[in-house]
């Protein structure tokens, strides 16, 4: 829970501890520091010695609009990011994915596959908000579609206990992004089992996707089953065509309750002064 003032910090606190709102998982609560920034999502290719960086993301975790509400699994998330620069980057690799790797060699613990670097730029550089051994979600949905060369070819070289030295992936030159349609009530309790309609459509655009998450097959058809239910990712030339394209096929989609954020990608547009879609 990422809390902004005291007084938020001790509701936090009190729902956790007394309120039991995570059960026995409240029972001890860690303290950490808040970190004032721009989040990055990075991802990194390793064969436990060398590392390869995958085109980072932005997620959006809260749940409402300007990044406001309670915190989430993610409400959407876009790329290429302006922030991100090749300097940027050299150092989150040189400062925080390389030492990663080589402290966990030294501890007789060396990592082969995908890191995930949760990072906040912040006025002192940049600094790890999280670890993850696997991609992200919604972050992996709106860069795989950028990905423009085989992903397989270094996942099999790591597999097979290659080097992945001098490694690079080729990426698009357009933009992504990823909208995420969640149940009603999310990030709380939800209702499950609403039937959900899809256009038959969508699928005459290449550049137009739909990824499945907490949906289910029942009797009748398709039907909720999770919080996020849905992502629709849209690729174009630049993110403001995406962001539109996006929530076009949002908006097409259709369940109870159904609800998403609009501003996918809002921080990265005011930089460049174009209005949302």
């Amino acid at each position: 829970m990422v809390c902004q003032d005291v007084e938020e910090a001790a509701q936090a606190l009190s729902d956790i501890m007394t309120e039991s709102t995570f059960g026995r998982a409240g029972k001890e609560v860690v303290i950490e520091e808040f970190m004032e920034g721009e989040e990055l999502s990075v991802f990194a290719l390793s064969d436990g010695t060398n590392s390869c960086l995958m085109l980072p993301s932005q997620d959006h975790k809260r749940i409402g609009v300007g990044d406001t509400g309670p915190n989430t699994g993610g409400m959407g998330a876009y790329a290429p990011i302006s922030i991100a620069t090749d300097a940027l980057l050299e150092q989150v690799q040189d400062q925080i994915i390389q030492p990663t790797l080589w402290a966990l060699t030294k501890d007789d613990s060396k990592f082969r596959g995908l890191l995930y670097a949760g990072i906040m730029i912040t006025d002192s550089g940049p600094k790890v908000v999280e670890f993850n051994c696997r991609f992200g979600d919604p972050e992996t949905q709106v860069v795989l579609p950028l990905l423009d060369s085989s992903l397989l070819d270094p996942m099999i070289e790591i597999a097979n206990g290659a080097s992945i030295s001098g490694f690079k992936l080729d990426w698009s030159e357009k933009a992504g992004v990823t909208t995420v349609l969640a149940s009603a009530g999310y990030p709380g309790d939800y209702a499950k089992g609403l039937p959900i309609q899809i256009p038959e459509n969508f699928t005459a655009d290449p550049e137009a996707l739909i990824f499945h998450a907490g949906t289910s097959m029942s009797s009748s058809g398709l039907v909720t089953s999770g919080g996020r239910v849905l992502a629709t990712t849209a690729i174009a030339d630049t993110l403001s065509a995406a962001s539109l394209k996006s929530l076009e096929l949002s908006e097409s989609i259709q369940f109870q309750g159904k609800q998403f954020r609009k501003d996918i990608g809002w921080r990265e547009l005011s930089r460049s002064n174009t209005a949302l879609p």
